[in-house]
């Protein structure tokens, strides 16, 4: 009967030795090992979002090029801090990726204009990964993509980890990174085209299952779900509308609006010209709802301002442009959704720049526009 022991008595011994030969840099669950443990990184669907702040963090403390991989691009505003760094970006550019808003060829187009460098990897086998990886400092594995839901609204997971991990994930990336191929803003433009069909039928397929009756879901399981999208349209207390100005400037290469893509990568609502009841600019405090609208098509974006009223002198410098020689309006706004003319909820209305709907008399159509992006995410 007692020899039944001595199995188990090797086992143990063999599992402490092999823990003693460790480096010391490798866990283990001895209390000799001193690596620190990888951080959680645990959304819960609330407001608190932690990987947006956890990587904007990661960002601006560390040196070094900055590696990421992720399946799906819509997010822009994340890597402006890192500007004057290398960013390489590895990702998919699958068709239907595209043509469903996955991933976003004008938010792609922006980054490589602003000097990300982009590769994208075959079909199959598919890229799946979400990996941001900061210098040898440290790196984040996680399921959020750099998009604004995973970013924003989504309920993800991920870890953080330093020191040995960072060098095998450098190396894992470096040779994915091999395997890829370049991608140009000319590329972006071209795809653009090839794909617009596809996106125009996506769009209508969507609508009609937006028609379809919907299941009912419990207000418990509503308000525990509940994303910044919901919370922004539950808590603002006033909501304004911005004219995007297509009307001036250039057009981009995908054929979107450069002052449009400005307010967008930069995180502004703008108005640069003499305008109607610019009083209404002055009231938006921290906490509004921001539309962002384009003339002749209806709201393409929907945000949250950050601050208040902004005014820089045709001569001041960090303008968005200097195309108008004329005061440049401006409140900062976090973009929770943005999409292209497709996507958009359309919508008419009167000549405005900058208009107040928070008053009951656009109850409906506020309550219409949030119908139209929540049920898009």
């Amino acid at each position: 009967m007692a020899f039944r022991f001595f199995p188990q008595i090797k086992i143990t011994r063999a599992i402490f030795a092999r823990c003693r030969q460790r480096p010391q840099s490798r866990p283990c669950h001895f209390s000799q090992c001193t690596k620190p443990m990888p951080s959680l990184i645990l959304e819960d669907g609330t407001p608190n979002r932690l990987h947006r702040k956890l990587l904007a963090s990661r960002i601006a403390e560390s040196t070094g090029l900055i590696r990421i991989a992720t399946a799906y691009v819509t997010e822009r505003q994340l890597l402006r801090a890192a500007t004057e760094r290398e960013i390489r970006l590895l990702t998919s550019l699958a068709p239907m990726d595209v043509a469903s808003g996955a991933t976003s060829l004008e938010s792609l187009y922006a980054l490589i204009k602003s000097g990300v460098r982009c590769r994208v990897l075959p079909a199959r086998p598919r890229l799946h990964a979400k990996v941001y990886i900061f210098g040898n400092s440290s790196a984040a594995i996680t399921s959020a993509n750099l998009t604004s839901n995973g970013l924003d609204s989504n309920i993800e997971v991920g870890v953080e980890t330093s020191a040995g991990d960072v060098t095998n994930l450098v190396m894992w990336f470096d040779r994915l990174w091999a395997l890829g191929s370049p991608v140009t803003v000319e590329q972006i433009a071209e795809l653009q085209r090839e794909t617009s069909a596809l996106r125009r039928e996506f769009t209508k397929l969507k609508q009609r299952v937006k028609s379809k009756p919907k299941t009912n879901r419990t207000s418990k399981q509503e308000t525990v779900l509940s994303d910044s999208l919901q919370e922004l349209f539950d808590t603002a207390t006033r909501f304004f509308v911005c004219n995007t100005d297509r009307r001036q400037g250039d057009r981009t290469p995908t054929g979107g609006y450069v002052l449009e893509e400005e307010m967008h990568n930069r995180g502004f609502a703008t108005a640069w010209e003499d305008f109607k009841f610019p009083s209404h600019m002055e009231m938006v405090e921290p906490g509004n709802a921001i539309f962002m609208f384009a003339k002749g098509i209806g709201i393409i974006g929907v945000g949250v301002a950050e601050g208040s009223l902004q005014r820089l002198n045709s001569n001041q410098r960090g303008r968005l442009t200097q195309v108008h020689d004329t005061v440049e309006w401006r409140v900062p706004v976090r973009w929770l959704a943005w999409t292209d003319s497709i996507g958009a909820f359309q919508w008419k209305s009167p000549y405005f720049t900058f208009w107040d709907v928070s008053e009951s008399q656009y109850d409906q159509f506020r309550t219409d526009v949030m119908a139209h992006f929540l049920d898009d995410k």
